[in-house]
């Protein structure tokens, strides 16, 4: 009774989301035969490969199949937050808005069953359709991100794999949590919105890599590791970008002198000053010839499921945490 109840509530955002993710599917089912056909001069490459990989990227953007590898991306990043917004935060917050809890209470129903019925199977639902999602998208995706590899860059990492399971469910607690709290639905609603917001944001920027420890790499620093240079004439420094690690997710690079200090300068006027005909390329070469070395720290694609599978279990012990605090404080 109390799952035909629920599911009578969840009925038309359960459609609208089902009819969503079928379009996208069918979408990409219609465009898969692209990436393959592009891919086949890759997969049977055996030796020096730079040139078919570089003429199936450029053919990739050229194709089709582009606009639809965009639209699964942001999909993937979108239906969290959705999920958040007008599933979970209504669920509570638009029984305590009307007062129509009461009289579910009223009844056989206890707190516990009335508020486990609609976390359990709203969670269910959102983990079945974010899971869905997930793997068509990583699947469609999977000769791009094998060329490019770059699955583990900020930007697509949380589009594939486990991920966008624990950041859908962790979405969906979430807005139950906050439209307890605040016993309004509009107010929950973009309360939620921020939140989430927030804490997506956040992940990537401070809290991902410290997950799994990250590979720390210094090297005698070459011409060929130098990706930028920047110049302050006023303070006569200069700063050297190294190079990102290919096929990883470089968190950071530094430029250090024999004893430690990080260089700073001065280039030498000749190779590195632009009014004396110096160029970037002459004051790399000039800067491979000063024994500096170039310290990175980055995390490999070998540690994408490590991450993955981490990431996922603390967006799921934070909804287990939110759904513990509703049991607590539900009234």
């Amino acid at each position: 009774m109390m799952v035909w109840f629920t599911w009578r509530q969840f009925r038309a955002q359960t459609v609208v989301a089902a009819g969503a993710i079928a379009a996208l599917g069918v979408l990409l089912l219609a465009t898969a035969h692209i990436i393959t056909d592009l891919y086949a001069d890759v997969a049977a490459c055996t030796a020096g490969c730079d040139g078919a990989v570089h003429t199936f990227l450029t053919r990739f953007h050229d194709s089709a199949a582009f606009p639809v590898y965009l639209t699964g991306l942001a999909a993937a990043y979108a239906l969290p937050p959705l999920l958040g917004v007008f599933w979970g935060a209504p669920l509570i917050a638009r029984e305590l808005e009307a007062g129509t809890y009461r009289l579910a209470w009223n009844q056989s129903v206890t707190r516990t069953r009335w508020l486990a019925g609609r976390l359990l199977f709203g969670g269910a639902v959102t983990a079945a359709g974010s899971g869905l999602l997930s793997l068509a998208v990583t699947a469609w995706s999977r000769h791009v991100d094998v060329v490019s590899k770059d699955r583990i860059q900020p930007l697509l990492y949380g589009s594939r794999g486990l991920v966008p399971i624990g950041y859908a469910v962790f979405a969906f607690v979430l807005g139950v949590t906050i439209g307890m709290l605040l016993r309004r639905v509009v107010p929950a609603m973009a309360t939620t919105l921020a939140a989430y917001a927030a804490v997506a944001v956040a992940m990537p920027l401070w809290v991902r890599t410290h997950l799994v420890a990250a590979v720390r790499e210094s090297t005698p620093l070459t011409a060929d590791d130098i990706q930028g240079l920047s110049f302050s004439p006023s303070e006569g420094t200069m700063r050297v970008r190294g190079a990102d690690v290919e096929g990883a997710w470089t968190v950071s690079t530094g430029t250090f002198r024999a004893d430690g200090s990080v260089f700073t300068g001065p280039g030498d006027p000749v190779a590195c000053g632009m009014q004396t005909g110096g160029s970037p390329s002459r004051c790399g070469e000039w800067l491979a010839t000063q024994h500096l070395h170039l310290d990175r720290v980055y995390h490999p694609d070998s540690q994408f499921w490590s991450l993955q599978w981490v990431e996922t279990g603390l967006f799921l012990g934070l909804a287990g945490f939110c759904f513990w605090w509703v049991r607590q404080r539900v009234v």
